[in-house]
């Protein structure tokens, strides 16, 4: 028998498909879901093959390096220690004599006694023309006296404490008069005709000679007054 209209539109509506209500989306949801897991793995795998820092490949410094720094302070001091015992020495000698140089005359005011006729005296074995120390080096005496001599060096001090050689003070008439019995000054002009360094002092007719320890003004005294 050959089937009705009705029996027949019965299958059809059996295997119709499913209402479009019906979820048929969990299978493309969870075919999604592996996607996004890869999406948020991706900046993991980058952060682990972001290459690491370079080790610090600095060494530290030789030990010998601290020595050069010690010996190159070390020299620095030196020198400025030289430096400042120079000015020293300049301050305390040199500038006593500012101003005198060979060939010139200057002015002096010396400080005396009457008896350093007697008591003064140099010992050298230089000679400046006539002009030279009483004694010899080894302490023998040389010639005549200083009052008898015009040539012969005695050490004088200046009122200012500068020390000099010079000869020819005692033949000034100024000083052929009587003499004050305490300490006087006499001003004099002082011709400078060189500088002796080895040279020894004596400052007593009974004293010893004792070297000095700078060099010291040769010269000549002339026109001398006792200032009133």
């Amino acid at each position: 028998m050959s089937p009705s209209p009705d029996d027949a539109a019965t299958p059809a509506n059996t295997a119709s498909p499913a209402a479009p209500d019906q979820p048929s989306a969990p299978a493309e949801a969870g075919a999604a879901i592996p996607a996004v897991a890869e999406s948020s793995a991706a900046p993991v795998a980058e952060i682990d093959a972001a290459p690491a820092a370079p080790p610090d490949e600095r060494e530290p410094l030789p030990h010998n390096v601290l020595l050069y720094t010690v010996f190159g302070l070390l020299c620095i001091g030196v020198a400025l220690w030289l430096i400042l015992a120079w000015s020293g020495y300049k301050e305390k000698y040199s500038q006593q004599t500012e101003g005198w140089h060979l060939g010139s005359t200057k002015m002096l005011e010396i400080t005396l006694i009457r008896d350093d006729k007697k008591n003064l005296a140099c010992a050298s074995d230089r000679v400046y023309g006539e002009i030279r120390c009483g004694y010899t080096r080894d302490g023998k005496p040389f010639g005549p006296k200083p009052d008898e001599d015009p040539h012969i060096l005695q050490p004088f001090n200046t009122v200012k404490n500068e020390l000099f050689l010079a000869a020819g003070l005692w033949q000034a008439p100024v000083l052929k008069e009587p003499l004050p019995a305490d300490r006087f000054t006499v001003v004099c002009n002082y011709y400078v005709v060189g500088v002796l360094k080895a040279v020894a002092l004596r400052w007593s007719p009974t004293g010893s000679f004792n070297p000095v320890d700078q060099s010291v003004a040769v010269g000549t005294l002339s026109d001398c007054v006792i200032p009133q």
